[in-house]
């Protein structure tokens, strides 16, 4: 019971039952009321899911006609006063910043779902990858270089879901290094997979922390959350993203050292 107990994950609660030969009987009557309290919290979590996919939806759509008109009084408002542009600023910011968070919410409910859909398809990682670079450059202001020791790697992908994964792990670099300090995307082919390294030289992550930045709303240090934003789901839908395409990500890191996010694709077939 302790080695099943250890093993079980959100994943696999509702298929998990305690299967014991020749126990006596109060072993069996703990086995029967563990399994009830199994099936009890997969219900929990499934209407948990359900009810954050449903509240996701029902305010993506509000918050993203707010967010509109915002941006549409602060680009016609010549008359606006300093003080009046600074405060429809914030709410411009915090409302793009909700609807975000909306969407990873949605992202992830899909996910969970079985409801996620991906577009499969074999191109050239270096094309894609510089494309995605530029766009960051674009965006952040920022030296992002872009180094391949095997150029025309193919890999079979969704093209889009791996633009927003890249799109993440380079943002997230971005926030946590200094503005004098590059970002470098790294591409290798390993072990008949292609391999894409994310690298910054900034505050680095705690190793016991490591561990859990792939979980859903957690963050490092919470003190950060305004000043870059975010509510600690960048991270899950990457991992959500790149294993639904037949991938893995890990990360590696030393504080004030920097840290190195690895994402591993299957290779053309």
């Amino acid at each position: 019971m302790s080695q099943l107990t250890e093993s079980i994950s959100a994943d696999d609660l509702g298929d998990v039952q305690i299967q014991l030969d020749n126990a006596p009987t109060e072993v069996r009557e703990l086995a029967q009321t563990f399994d009830e309290m199994l099936v009890r919290l997969n219900d929990a979590l499934e209407n948990q899911r359900q009810f954050v996919s449903n509240v996701s939806h029902e305010l993506r759509t509000p918050l993203t006609l707010v967010s509109g008109y915002v941006q549409s009084t602060l680009r016609r408002g010549a008359n606006l006063s300093p003080p009046q542009r600074e405060a429809l600023e914030i709410a411009s910011s915090e409302a793009d910043r909700t609807v975000q968070m909306l969407q990873d919410l949605l992202d992830l409910a899909r996910a969970d779902s079985g409801h996620i859909h991906f577009n499969l398809e074999s191109f050239v990682l270096d094309d894609l990858v510089e494309e995605v670079a530029e766009m960051a450059r674009q965006y952040s202001k920022r030296v992002i270089k872009v180094e391949s020791n095997k150029p025309g790697i193919w890999v079979k992908a969704d093209i889009n879901r791996l633009k927003q994964v890249l799109l993440n792990l380079i943002d997230n670099a971005v926030k946590y290094s200094s503005i004098d300090k590059p970002v470098t995307v790294k591409l290798s082919q390993v072990d008949g997979r292609g391999r894409i390294e994310v690298c910054d030289r900034g505050i680095g992550i705690p190793l016991k922390q490591q561990a859990r930045i792939f979980d859903r709303f957690y963050r490092v240090d919470e003190t950060r959350t305004r000043s870059t934003g975010g509510a600690g789901l960048g991270l899950s839908i990457v991992r959500t993203l790149v294993e639904g395409m037949g991938g893995n990500v890990k990360v590696r890191s030393q504080l004030n050292q920097g840290s190195i996010f690895t994402v591993c694709l299957p290779l053309q077939c």
